[in-house]
């Protein structure tokens, strides 16, 4: 699914003389538009038509647009088992759909506005098929398709297990959009040669919403995966989380997509601490890294998913895993888990961390120095490398689901997915001649490349298909119309962030040529010249070319090597040492005396379960009242213009142990139109009036300092600072 960064080439339709819900729609899309979720003016079209209110009539129309899943059915324990999907990823599924005019299309989960939605798209002369399990949703999306003049689409109730043949249009359908978290994808045959499957698949617990082609009865990826979640697939379909339980311990471990194992045997090794074992490989805080999770259950036997009950009575494990299930190995008696250790703030606050194996048991060191392995592996060869590419094959009738022996092959109830992992995708030469001169490459200062006028090693990334040796040598000939005969591979360059965290990979190789630059034809970039080394301090030159040009003049001083793989180099990019800070805006809402505080999700991973005022980070190119202006209505509801916001306090904060300052600016509103809502459930559970002299417990220390210098007409307070 991958982004455009322009926004679709449409007129934007003005907002003035709608009504609320349709100004409400119009914001939506040019917010989805904004983030790159709509790439197309037909998709940005039905987005800004259908009236996405009308299927969500228990709501508000300003909880109906919000970027957030409208829940409409639920079971009798609460569990939601039928909601309105969240518009972003609505969009950003129907745009790997590739729906086009006429298209045949099949919805497998229904609820009546993404079938509108696809209706939209297919036009009169296409046809929607919208199935459910569920009498009752099949009821509603049938009741609110009629009213909004979508009585075209046809609404089925089945089990999409057995899906019916009477709704299988000959020769197929050109599009299946599934809309329910499902385990797996028996409707390949439903679908047309050259057509597309998009499906929010379950692989060892995790989600990934997934567009696929079907080419020679196979599923084809070719996109980034989108991490995701959707209702439980019902009926005969529905997963099966194959759980097992460490007595006495509160330990879950799942193998969802693999083989059981025996864990009573674990229960003594969870109560003492653990092995640790580094892999000196990191991610932001808000770096994702869920491929890792993905290669890792591939990679190694007996992968399974760690989560630990509430109340659970465990030792070790400590601290036990956040949001989802964390990768685990058995080993026997002894057990390993991917853990994280924070390591800095960052540069953005958010922290960075390196992810470490914790082993339990006896031979807990064993399997956590596994798993650190594997960890460095996907490192090494993977993580630079675009998303894997998934191929699913329909399992033939009557083949058993043994499980295979392949890594990166799971086999399902009907299919056998088969995960490829690209390769590291940047190459460059090392080129030397007999005088133990250097060819270094000047590139263009005027385009949006990499190192933009900087002198470099010649070079580029692989292309789909490629390996790194093919495509240095495509690199050098259309870079330079060369072949280097003896090119070999040389070391491994790792570009890092400044604050460590991996940025780039590439692969460097060193060959011998002896050709004057004037005889070489360069055929991309400014100039190319022989260089000695010790004319490279006067050169505006990239850092890592620099880098790799010292390993080489400087044998004496070797890169580590690593169980024979080419050593590495680590290039880090320069930090910025001029001083900043994050800045936050607060809402100091103020009524009768008392203040709106929310009471933080008791699973937020800052301050759970305590008070804070409504507050937010301010984001790209935003000032800081744009900024609270928008934060209020993201998280309460409540429309504030900008110019009915007063700053009222300057917080200057520096955590303990944090080295970037914080500055929390305070601002009031002189008034404000509606009611607190939660808008946020997942962060915010309630909002409620509190007494400016009777504040609850616990309340997020510092908006207690700023609240009390406020009532002292203080406008600015230092906290923190030595």
């Amino acid at each position: 699914m991958t982004r455009s960064t322009e926004r679709p080439a449409v007129t934007t339709p003005p907002t003035t003389g709608l009504d609320e819900a349709g100004a409400l729609r119009h914001q939506l899309a040019n917010q989805l538009a904004d983030a790159g979720h709509i790439r197309t003016p037909a998709v940005d079209k039905a987005l800004r038509t259908v009236p996405r209110h009308s299927f969500a009539p228990e709501v508000p129309p300003q909880k109906a647009y919000a970027n957030d899943i409208v829940a409409t059915c639920h079971s009798d324990d609460g569990r939601i088992t039928s909601s309105i999907t969240a518009p972003w990823l609505q969009a950003d599924m129907l745009e790997a759909a590739r729906l086009q005019p006429g298209h045949r299309v099949l919805e497998i989960g229904s609820g009546g506005y993404n079938a509108a939605l696809i209706a939209e798209l297919v036009g009169p002369t296409g046809g929607v098929t919208t199935l459910d399990i569920d009498p009752a949703v099949t009821d509603r999306a049938t009741r609110y398709l009629a009213q909004t003049g979508y009585d075209r689409v046809r609404v089925v109730t089945a089990d999409a297990e057995y899906l019916p043949v009477s709704i299988v249009p000959d020769g197929g359908f050109d599009a299946i959009l599934v809309t329910v978290d499902t385990w797996d994808l028996p409707w390949i045959d439903a679908l047309a040669d050259g057509g597309r499957l998009v499906a929010p698949l379950r692989l060892h617990q995790y989600t990934w919403a997934i567009g696929f082609t079907k080419n020679d009865g196979a599923l084809h990826s070719g996109e980034p995966l989108i991490v995701c979640g959707f209702v439980a697939m019902q009926g005969a379909g529905a997963w099966e989380a194959n759980r097992r339980t460490v007595p006495g311990t509160g330990v879950h471990l799942s193998w969802e997509d693999g083989t059981p194992m025996p864990v009573d045997q674990l229960a003594p090794a969870l109560t003492r601490e653990p092995h640790v074992a580094h892999t000196h490989v990191t991610v932001g805080g808000q770096e994702p890294f869920d491929a890792l999770t993905l290669y890792l259950a591939g990679a190694l036997p007996g992968f399974c998913r760690l989560s630990v009950g509430p109340g659970g009575r465990n030792g070790g494990l400590n601290p036990p895993p956040k949001h989802w299930p964390g990768a685990a190995i058995v080993r026997g008696p002894s057990l390993a888990r991917l853990a994280t250790e924070r390591i800095s703030d960052g540069d953005d606050g958010n922290g960075v961390y390196e992810l470490v194996a914790h082993g339990y048991g006896p031979h807990g060191h064993l399997a956590a120095q596994e798993m650190a392995e594997q960890v460095q592996h996907w490192q090494r060869n993977h993580r630079a490398a675009l998303c894997p590419q998934i191929t699913i094959h329909p399992l033939t009738e009557g083949a058993t689901r043994a499980a295979s022996d392949d890594p990166h092959v799971f086999v399902k109830k009907h299919t056998r997915v088969v995960i490829d992992w690209p390769i590291v995708p940047g190459t460059a030469a090392l080129l030397t001649d007999d005088e133990g001169r250097y060819l270094l490459h000047l590139r263009s200062a005027n385009k949006p490349i990499w190192r933009s006028g900087q002198w470099a090693l010649l070079g580029g990334n692989t292309e789909k298909g490629e390996t790194c040796d093919e495509a240095i040598v495509r690199e050098l000939a259309e870079e330079i119309g060369l072949t280097v005969p003896d090119l070999a591979g040389f070391v491994t360059l790792d570009t890092l962030n400044a604050d460590g965290s991996f940025k780039d990979r590439v692969r460097v190789y060193h060959g011998t040529l002896n050709t004057p630059a004037h005889e070489i034809e360069l055929r991309e970039g400014i100039q190319l010249r022989w260089t000695r080394i010790e004319e490279t301090a006067e050169m505006t030159m990239d850092p890592g070319t620099a880098a790799v040009l010292n390993a080489h003049h400087n044998p004496a001083h070797p890169v580590g090597s690593d169980h024979g793989t080419l050593p590495v180099v680590e290039v880090r990019e320069p930090r910025d040492h001029r001083s900043r800070s994050i800045i936050g805006a607060h809402l100091v809402l103020i009524r009768d005396g008392a203040v709106l505080l929310g009471k933080r999700h008791p699973s937020s991973a800052f301050a759970p379960s305590t008070w804070h005022l409504p507050a937010g980070h301010r984001e790209d190119m935003e000032s800081a009242v744009t900024c609270m202006a928008r934060e209020a209505e993201e998280e309460t509801g409540l429309r504030i213009p900008e110019g009915n916001l007063s700053l009222v306090h300057v917080l200057d904060l520096l955590d303990a142990g944090s080295t970037i300052p914080r500055l929390g600016l305070f601002f009031a509103p002189s008034r404000w139109e509606g009611e607190p809502l939660v808008r946020e459930p997942e962060r915010c559970t309630e909002w409620r009036w509190w007494p400016l002299d009777a504040l609850p417990e616990p309340i997020v220390e510092y908006a207690r300092v700023a609240l009390q210098a406020i009532s002292r007409g203080t406008l600015y307070a230092p906290m923190g600072w030595p």
